[in-house]
């Protein structure tokens, strides 16, 4: 599916509420039955449209095994997924490819040959097979004529110009169901819970993370500003301090020992300048790092290529975010990617592994 073949979303949706309006008219059947109205008899293929509520997601259903889907985002975002009853059996899942936002409760259903999404007034796509029966199918959803795809995006629709475009045979009975389905598809979009696709993959990626081993970087076990800092602003009891990357944040360990504040912020400035210092073109900056005291000697850990288990967290989302680890994964030379990078959106690691860490010195936390 090429980006330039998909019409402006809103043409695209209004012009498919109008055929699936058009459906509910057609004879045949009882209301909200395959075999009923939404569906169209033919000699080769059964088509069925419809729209999910309150998910906001436009359907059609085709009796080779054509899928399509559709559902407005809030900010004007769009995204389009389905398959075609050409693609292959079992097709690799385009889903893989495609920004976390796009993804949805909606979006678990059945496994997508190619998923669309329309932000920042263009179209993007990611495709997972030749599926020649895409574009036919999308086509198939355009031949509504302009001035009523107009009048419903407006609002302007009645029963008797619904019923002039329906034609001889309409169903008259179902006339308020056919407007109604326009007038829901003009519902404000809803916010869209993230789906269970992406908690599976955080969670099976960070298990892999735990059993990751580091691979050996040559770097001091104790560089000399955390011994200096150690000796002028720690604490003499035992404390941990941890901090977890976010690109070019640092987010402190919800489980981080009370410090006082100038010491703190000294320790938190320190660790942005390692965070930068230590970091290479090839093989990247750390994840996580720690500083830690008995009270006595100072320790300095860090982690490149897993989830420490000093990393300690109430909730999952406390962990390293998906993005976040594939825009790290995707600033290296993928021989120093681990294993677990596999997983990650590809999107993300095709970027060419960059020069010196742009923005250093320190970054706020948050």
């Amino acid at each position: 599916m090429d980006p330039d073949e998909l019409p402006p979303p809103e043409d695209l949706w209004w012009s498919w509420a109008c055929v699936a309006a058009l459906s509910r008219l057609a004879p045949g059947g009882e209301p909200g039955r395959p075999d009923g109205p939404g569906t169209e008899v033919g000699q080769v293929v059964r088509v069925v449209h419809d729209l999910d509520l309150p998910a906001l997601v436009l359907r059609l259903e085709r009796g080779d095994g054509s899928w399509l889907r559709m559902q407005p985002t809030r900010g004007g975002r769009w995204v389009l997924w389905g398959r075609s009853g050409q693609a292959p059996t079992a097709p690799p899942d385009a889903r893989r490819d495609a920004p976390d936002w796009t993804l949805s409760e909606a979006t678990e259903e059945g496994r997508p040959t190619f998923v669309c999404w329309y932000a920042h007034e263009e179209w993007d796509t990611s495709t997972s097979v030749e599926d020649p029966g895409a574009v036919p199918l999308l086509r198939s959803l355009l031949g509504t004529d302009p001035r009523l795809r107009e009048a419903a995006r407006t609002g302007r629709v009645d029963a008797a110009g619904l019923l002039q475009h329906a034609g001889p045979g309409a169903v008259r009975s179902r006339t308020v169901e056919a407007l109604d389905l326009l007038a829901d598809a003009g519902t404000p979009p809803p916010l869209l819970p993230r789906g269970p696709v992406r908690e599976r993959l955080r969670d099976q990626l960070h298990r892999q993370m735990r059993e990751t081993a580091e691979s050996e970087r040559m770097l001091m076990q104790q560089p000399p500003a955390v011994v200096r800092w150690a000796q002028v602003h720690g604490p003499t009891s035992p404390y941990e301090y941890a901090v977890m990357a976010r690109r070019d944040r640092l987010v402190p360990a919800p489980t981080n020992t009370r410090l006082p504040a100038a010491a703190e912020r000294t320790l938190v400035t320190l660790l942005h300048v390692l965070h930068h210092d230590e970091a290479s073109a090839r093989s990247g900056a750390w994840l996580f790092a720690r500083v830690s005291s008995d009270g006595v000697v100072v320790g300095f850990d860090r982690a490149f290529d897993s989830y420490p288990p000093w990393w300690r967290v109430l909730h999952p989302e406390q962990g390293p975010a998906l993005d976040d680890l594939a825009w790290e994964m995707g600033q290296r030379h993928p021989a120093h990617r681990p294993a677990w990078a596999s997983l990650l959106p590809a999107r993300l690691l095709a970027r060419p592994p960059r020069g010196p860490r742009a923005g250093a010195g320190p970054r706020p936390t948050s």
